[in-house]
């Protein structure tokens, strides 16, 4: 490919080349993104395939030119681009100095690079940290989880970054992409029975934007997901052999999904020796497709010799493997995704759940000072169903330690209440649209 070739390639990448729909805006993150590049030369942007990182990074490049940074002082380089071939440092290197060349105004104004799917070349990291290092540009780094686990960008930029892991879009964000805005109670409740429509779509389908968007080919497009996640990110970059059993187990939790797990009865079910099935586990957390949660203890032999219970990035693969998982679990499913993201972004939170033997907590958000138990339960009908939900909430303050507040969420509307014993009872349209503001409340009291 000579350099005109090249050069015309990069205006299709680019914002300087002609429009560009960056999509529906997803605020949180684009926000993050940019303070953190006001201090630091590198933003790392982690998650499971088709979250939506590479719009992410586009949209914050867009942000960039919209406050006033020259057009052509930002780069985006999309390695997936099929017609590149034989791809290597040396192109990396040729494709700066193409733009710098032609494109770029000034040589001493500092260059945003969106780096697209940086895994496609070995020795991206030495390109944008020889950038990074001497003052030129700001990188924003993108790719999927085969090569660029959060573990690994540490050792290739030796800490020069920060990463913001991207998910699937919450329940929040789901409903903006369906044009609802719930940042007062007066837009709520005008949108209250759309909002209540839209939860039973996301309870089944999830929230990854494609199928959002494209919500008539959800199974295909899931499918494919999967199968991608399946190939890429973990039979290539592990070098597996027996893709047929990666498979089996991948399906196995995410059909298993709210249940608590042990490698050894998986390895008998599955007929797969225990060893593999450790090791295949953690492969597939790595590509942040399933998530292990460990039981509460005070006692960290007791946390990892315990039974794990297993949850799924996203509710729409379970519609593809078991699309009769009881609606209990599918609430709790959403739940934990919340709850995980808000821990993960939290300094000092902890989730677990928690299981002595007869009685079971959904969740335990834990920080150096509180403990929240958190119950989902599909509905509660009347004081009895409540007074179960809660008797496992007696059983720890019994045998563990006294908490201050209980949180029950439900499906089906209830008021909202406190009761005499701190409960906060919500229904899941108002917890998964207000589940930073409810939780901060709690844990910071």
């Amino acid at each position: 490919m000579d350099d005109a070739e090249l050069l015309s390639m990069m205006t299709e990448w680019n914002f300087w080349g002609g429009k560009i729909d960056v999509g529906i805006e997803r605020e949180r993150y684009i926000n993050n993104v940019l303070r953190l590049l006001k201090a630091i030369n590198i933003v790392a942007l982690s998650g499971i395939r088709r979250s939506g990182k590479s719009t992410i990074g586009l949209q914050a490049l867009k942000k960039l030119i919209d406050s006033g940074i020259d057009i052509n002082d930002t780069l985006v380089i999309r390695l997936d681009d099929e017609r590149l071939l034989n791809l290597d440092y040396a192109t990396l290197l040729r494709i700066y100095d193409l733009y710098t060349t032609h494109i770029k105004s000034s040589q001493e104004s500092t260059t945003y690079v969106l780096l697209d799917e940086a895994q496609e070349v070995n020795g991206w990291e030495r390109f944008v940290r020889g950038l990074a290092d001497r003052g030129k540009a700001k990188f924003l780094v993108t790719g999927s989880s085969a090569k660029l686990l959060s573990s690994e960008y540490t050792t290739l930029l030796s800490g020069r970054h920060v990463e913001v892991r991207i998910f699937p879009l919450d329940f929040k964000e789901y409903l903006s992409f369906h044009s609802i805005k719930v940042d007062s109670k007066l837009e709520f409740a005008r949108n209250l029975e759309r909002i209540k429509k839209l939860l039973e779509e996301y309870l089944s389908l999830g929230g990854l934007p494609q199928i959002t968007l494209n919500k008539d080919l959800a199974l295909e497009l899931l499918d494919s997901h999967f199968d991608t996640i399946i190939v890429k990110d973990v039979v290539r970059r592990y070098r597996i052999r027996d893709e047929n059993k990666i498979r089996t187990l991948a399906k196995y939790y995410i059909s298993s999904v709210a249940s608590r797990v042990t490698f050894n009865s998986v390895s008998k079910f599955l007929k797969i020796p225990v060893k593999t099935v450790e090791r295949y586990s953690k492969y597939l957390e790595n590509s942040y497709l399933i998530y292990f949660l460990r039981n509460f203890s005070f006692s960290v032999k007791a946390v990892e010799n315990s039974p794990r219970k297993v949850h799924v990035v996203d509710n729409g693969f379970i519609k593809l493997f078991n699309p009769r998982l009881s609606r209990g679990h599918l609430l709790e499913s959403l739940v934990f995704q919340h709850l995980y993201r808000y821990s993960l972004n939290k300094k000092d939170l902890e989730l677990y759940y928690w299981y002595d033997g007869n009685y079971e907590i959904d969740f335990l958000l834990k920080s150096p000072n509180n403990i929240l138990p958190i119950q989902v339960a599909y509905e509660i009908n009347d004081q009895e169903t409540m007074k179960r939900e809660l008797r496992a909430i007696d059983k720890f303050k019994e045998k563990v330690r006294p908490v201050d507040r209980t949180l029950l969420v439900t499906y089906h509307t209830v008021n909202e209440s406190v009761g005499e014993n701190e409960v906060i009872l919500l229904p899941a349209y108002s917890f998964l649209t207000r589940y930073e503001e409810v939780l901060g409340e709690i844990m910071d009291a």
